[in-house]
């Protein structure tokens, strides 16, 4: 496990409370929520630890945990189960990031739970970095490759001539690897066993505000624009090594195949977004020609 991972981890989740003051607390605070846990594994730490002070388990072997239930239930295609522990704490977050995302989330603790909704409705800001020349199924790396496509004559001007069509008030179609139910089971559930959805996933309105282009490369073209926005040194070695890590010697991405191993490929081309948004929105790829595009 990668250890600049379990420590930025272990940093946002060093909070303690003491078992009087967690059974009486009610409120709304935000968790900064690292790249490699789900929000339920982010949940299932504070309900478990949240009333034994001193006690409690660290946020760093919790990670370990939910790491080591991730890839058992990758290797299964079944649905994480974790073990039940009593607790008279009700703990709840609104919203839902992606286990690879990092971000803020909003969690609410006994009474508060019940105001969550209430922070679900304002805008929302995502950073996202996308690769040039390829698309999967998932819309991000750990998906596998879809459409191939060269790069040759993508320019920044196309990518800054795409962005409008997806300002406003826009009908989106969310992907199979998401979390809306469909019959009673997640989409992602239906993705990762490999199983038919039942029915058509029907389009949804979402508003978008405002996109702006921040950062684009072409080693290939000698194009470049703007300036890419680094991120936090823990997270950018996450993104960088591991499962992450480019596999130089592992050729060049197939259709079919997990994209991962080449999502670090440092002379592909690649591009930054900063979207402002409301709730619901799912980046989704443009298909232009040439075709691209994976986002983070």
């Amino acid at each position: 496990m990668l250890k600049a991972a379990k420590d930025v981890a272990a940093r946002q989740a060093s909070m303690r409370f003491s078992s009087a003051d967690a059974s009486t607390l009610h409120g709304i605070f935000a968790v900064n929520k690292p790249p490699g846990i789900s929000c339920a594994g982010l949940l299932d730490y504070f309900k478990r630890n949240i009333t034994k002070g001193s006690s409690s388990m660290s946020f760093s072997e919790h990670f370990d945990r939910e790491q080591a239930l991730r890839t058992k239930v990758d290797n299964h295609k079944k649905k994480a189960r974790r073990r039940f522990v009593p607790s008279n704490i009700r703990v709840g977050h609104g919203g839902t990031l992606d286990v690879e995302a990092a971000g803020v989330l909003v969690f609410g603790i006994n009474n508060g739970c019940k105001q969550l909704g209430e922070y679900l409705v304002g805008g929302k800001s995502y950073l996202a970095t996308g690769l040039l020349g390829v698309a999967t199924e998932s819309y991000d790396a750990e998906g596998n490759v879809t459409l191939l496509a060269d790069t040759a004559s993508v320019a920044g001007s196309k990518i800054q001539d795409a962005i409008p069509r997806f300002i406003g008030d826009i009908m989106q179609r969310p992907p199979i690897y998401s979390a809306i139910k469909l019959d009673g089971k997640r989409l992602y559930e239906y993705a990762r066993g490999g199983e038919n959805i039942p029915t058509e996933i029907k389009p949804r309105s979402v508003t978008v505000s405002d996109v702006k282009l921040l950062y684009y490369e072409n080693q290939e073209t000698g194009e470049k624009i703007g300036r890419q926005v680094m991120l936090p040194t823990d997270y950018a070695d996450y993104y960088a090594t591991g499962r992450y890590e480019w596999q130089k010697l592992a050729g060049a991405p197939v259709v079919g195949q997990p994209l991962l191993p080449f999502a670090n490929q440092p002379t592909a081309p690649k591009f930054q977004l900063l979207i402002n948004s409301g709730g619901g929105v799912y980046a989704k790829p443009w298909v232009p020609q040439p075709r691209w595009v994976h986002c983070d």
